[in-house]
Order: C-alpha cells, then sequence, then structure tokens
C-alpha cells in the first residue's frame, strides 16, 4: 500500500474483552503477524487489563498481571510491532458499570451501556483507566480512547438540566467529554496522540465539527467493515476541513454476524478492496492517511456471546494483510497464504462452501479445523432434528405420551448414536485445542455455548428413544390422546 498511503501502518486489533488468549499464545503468533505485513497492534483490554486500587474490581480474575503485559509488550516490541492500547472513555462501557460501585455514573440507571458525561465522576473513573494504562505503556505514540456507538446520551436529568444551563445539543455535550477526555492526555501525556473513532461525528454538521474543538487533540479512526460503502456522501469532505490526520479501520474478523463461529475470508477480502478504493479516492483531502488498523471483533459487546476465535481467523488475517500490502487479490495472494499456513490444499476462502476439512499447520490450527468439523456436524444435527422421520415419529408430543412405533424408532437411533459420537468427540478434541491457547474460562463459555447443548440434546433424544423402544409399541392411541 506504499502507493497509497502517506503512512503505511497495518495495525491488528485484538479485542480482549472476549477470549484473550494466554501469552504463550502471543509469542508464537506476533513474529506471524510481522510476517503477514503487520506493523503494530491495537490492544483493547477492557476487563483483561490488571486495574488496581479504587479500579481493581474491574480486572477479571483471569487478567493480565503486570509481568503479563509487559511481556505482551516485550514480545511486540521483538518484532518490529508498535502498541497502541484502546481504553473505551464514553460507550461501550459495560464491563465498568456493570459493577454496583460504577452504578451512579450510568447515564440510564437500568442500562449498563454508556457513561453520564455531566456527573464529575465519570471523568475521574476514565482518566483513572487511562493513567494505569499509560502507566504500563511507556513510549507510546499513539492511544486510542474508544468512544463509537454511544447510543444514550442526554438522557438522565444531570445531563437535561446541564444542556439548558449552557444551551448544548446532544452532540455538544459528546464532544465536550470527549475534550475532557483529550485534554487529560495532552496536558499529562503530551508526546502521545490520541486516536478515537469517527462514527459519532459522522452525521454532524460542518460547523458544529469546527467549534467542537477535536482538531488539533485527536486523530479520527473511519471505520467500516461492510463489503460496499454505506457512509454519508460528503462525510470526507467534513472531516477533511476539520482533521488533517486520519486512520481507517477495516475488519478481518467479527463482523458477519454476533454469534457466527466461522471466518468468510472472501467476505473480508472484500471489504479490503473497498477501502482500496476508497483510500485511493478519497486520500488527497487528507495531509496523512496513517494506515489501516484490521479490527478482529470478538464479541459485539460485554455480554454477548464470543464470535470467530482468533485461531479460527489467522488465514483471515493474512490473506487481508497481503490484499492491503499489494493493493490487490489474486491467485498468487491465495497460493502465498495457502503455503505460508502450510495447507494440504488451497485456503478455502468461504467456509459455507467448503465439503471437506481442511489440513493446515499453524499455531492455532486445529481449532481452525475444528471450526470447520462444528460447521459440517452443525448441518447434520440440524437436518436430524427437522427431518422428516424424527418429527414424524419422535415428535415431543407423542413421546409425552409414549405413543410411538418402534419399527421406525430403531433407525432414528441408530443416526442418534452417530451424531451423539461424533459431537462428543469433536468436544474432546476441542477440549484440548482450545485448553492450549485459552483460559478455563473462555473454553468452557465457548463449548457451553456452541457444542454441549447439542451434545446434550441428543443424548435426552437418544434416552427418549430408548425408554420408547422399552414399551414396544402398545400404548393405545386413543387413551394417549385423550390425556391433552
Amino acid at each position: 500500500m506504499n502507493h497509497i498511503m502517506t503512512e503505511n501502518h497495518r495495525i491488528v486489533h485484538l479485542d480482549l474483552k472476549g477470549a484473550p488468549p494466554k501469552v504463550e499464545y502471543y509469542e508464537q503468533i506476533f513474529p506471524l503477524f510481522k510476517k503477514f505485513g503487520a506493523t503494530g497492534l491495537l490492544l483493547e483490554y477492557e476487563d483483561m487489563f490488571p486495574y488496581k486500587r479504587e479500579l481493581a474490581e474491574l480486572a477479571n480474575p483471569f487478567a493480565y498481571s503486570k509481568e503479563g503485559i509487559a511481556e505482551i509488550l516485550e514480545l511486540a516490541k521483538n518484532n518490529g510491532l508498535i502498541v497502541i492500547p484502546l481504553v473505551q472513555s464514553f460507550g461501550h462501557f459495560e464491563f465498568v458499570l456493570k459493577h454496583e460501585k460504577f452504578h451512579s455514573l450510568r447515564e440510564v440507571p437500568d442500562y449498563p451501556m454508556a457513561l453520564c458525561p455531566s456527573n464529575p465522576d465519570s471523568i475521574l473513573a476514565v482518566t483513572m483507566m487511562i493513567d494505569q494504562v499509560m502507566d504500563l505503556h511507556s513510549g507510546i505514540k499513539w492511544f486510542h480512547i474508544g468512544a463509537d456507538e454511544v447510543y444514550h446520551i442526554g438522557i438522565c436529568e444531570r445531563c437535561k438540566k446541564r444542556m439548558g444551563t449552557e444551551a448544548l445539543t446532544t452532540q455538544q455535550l459528546f464532544f465536550a467529554h470527549i475534550r475532557a477526555v483529550l485534554m487529560h492526555i495532552k496536558k499529562n501525556y503530551p508526546s502521545v496522540i490520541p486516536i478515537m473513532w469517527d462514527d459519532m461525528m459522522r452525521c454532524v454538521e460542518l460547523p458544529i465539527l469546527l467549534e467542537s474543538g477535536l482538531r488539533d487533540l485527536v486523530e479520527p479512526m473511519v471505520w467500516h467493515y461492510l463489503t460496499s460503502f454505506v457512509l454519508p456522501p460528503d462525510w470526507w469532505d467534513r472531516l477533511s476541513r476539520v482533521f488533517p490526520n486520519i486512520w481507517v479501520a477495516s475488519a478481518f474478523k467479527g463482523a458477519t454476524g454476533s454469534c457466527v463461529y466461522t471466518t468468510n475470508i472472501m467476505y473480508h477480502i472484500d471489504n479490503q478492496m473497498a477501502w482500496l478504493s476508497v483510500i485511493e479516492r478519497e486520500k488527497a483531502k487528507f495531509k496523512k492517511i496513517r494506515g489501516v488498523a484490521l479490527t478482529g471483533w470478538q464479541r459485539y459487546d460485554h455480554y454477548a456471546v464470543l464470535c470467530e476465535l482468533l485461531p479460527h481467523a489467522i488465514p483471515s488475517l493474512a490473506v487481508c494483510l497481503a490484499v492491503l500490502n499489494r493493493g490487490t487479490f489474486n491467485a498468487d495472494i491465495h497460493m502465498d497464504v495457502t503455503k505460508q499456513l502450510q495447507f494440504h490444499t488451497t485456503l478455502p476462502l468461504n467456509p459455507f462452501q467448503c465439503h471437506e476439512i481442511p489440513k493446515c499447520n499453524f499455531p492455532g490450527s486445529s481449532i481452525y479445523e475444528g471450526m470447520f468439523e462444528l460447521l459440517h456436524l452443525d448441518a447434520v444435527y440440524e437436518d436430524f432434528l427437522h427431518s422428516e422421520s424424527r418429527l414424524t415419529w419422535l415428535n415431543d408430543y407423542f413421546v409425552k405420551r409414549n405413543f410411538t412405533n418402534p419399527t421406525h424408532l430403531e433407525a432414528i437411533l441408530a443416526q442418534a448414536l452417530k451424531i451423539h459420537g461424533n459431537l462428543r468427540q469433536l468436544q474432546a478434541k476441542l477440549q484440548q485445542s482450545l485448553s492450549q491457547i485459552y483460559y478455563v474460562n473462555t473454553v468452557e463459555e465457548w463449548l457451553g455455548v456452541f457444542l454441549n447443548s447439542k451434545v446434550d440434546k441428543m443424548a435426552g433424544l437418544i434416552d427418549d428413544v430408548k425408554n420408547q423402544l422399552k414399551l414396544g409399541g402398545t400404548a393405545s392411541r386413543v387413551k394417549y390422546m385423550q390425556l391433552s
């Protein structure tokens, strides 16, 4: 991308609010990131940072230690990767606002999403978080303050009163809080350049943007994860009138569904290609486009289930970085990544069109393969549950009334035993593979959400069939229909 960008950063986003890897896994994958062409990391710690003192309860039981953070930073440095920490400062504040101690900071008492910008304790909490993260990240050049998707603002009585007294709109209220956060960074860390997501500014008229006071305080990061752009048509013109330097953000995973566990690489290739086109068209409007952050979302919010795990998306990251570096996607890139990750056959770009389990060899490849096994087993499982034979001769209504035909149940049992056995086998395999990379809470959650319920469902159906077979089809239809 040297032919397109003033600067050439390719930053890999690690969303640690879900499935944070053990530190040892970074030792294996950071050299790969560098080999793929990454220049840095955007570390969104959330509750994985070892907060202390007044903030101690924000750290989850498996949070990295101070020494663990130092090791991650050293590994990044050894692989030539800059580090940009990310601390949310307004929205997506669930990991703070879920705690009773911080309930008073909520904009809406019943919702833990956004803090109240008019509560003086809010800016104190945010700046304490920033200070603690800064303490463990000396020498950094950029710091990301989040500030995306602030869905609740100007709602509470305190904010309404302030807006009336100071004649503020909700947009101006947003900027006032962000400006306070940025001024704290400028005053205490003058060599650090803040970054923020752009979405809360997209519909703000130019005069208000110019009056926001953010021009010399922050560099926006414009995010867009679709394959065709739907940003406001004049956004680039307005943005360039206010901010000389910007970043952009694509996605290599976590953008196609909140509970999807397989990565559609082709979708993400199209997203990178769309960005290349937009950058080429809009770059002259800015002094610098710093580079691209490739986001890898792991949860859509603090309460959401996990989406695609990082090891499964390593091939997608490799391809996306190659596309950004070379400015296109072609057969050469496809084959290069296939060889780099030691695929036995060509790397599949769309998991839903792949009928075999791809074999490969890279850190976490057993998890990559396991997701394909689950995808195929899921199809068999769903087909069985909704099959004509199961719905006809093993439906819940008839099972409850012990009204079943053993002639058909034996064939259903054979199918159920096979599916259950395959699910149990995959369960054991993924238990082992996940445990090598993730902490026990992640392993338990992933299996509990995506696999265990299927194993239990099949076990229950097998028990139903066996119990019905013992009855031998002797129940009276009339008698048992009268139970309803």
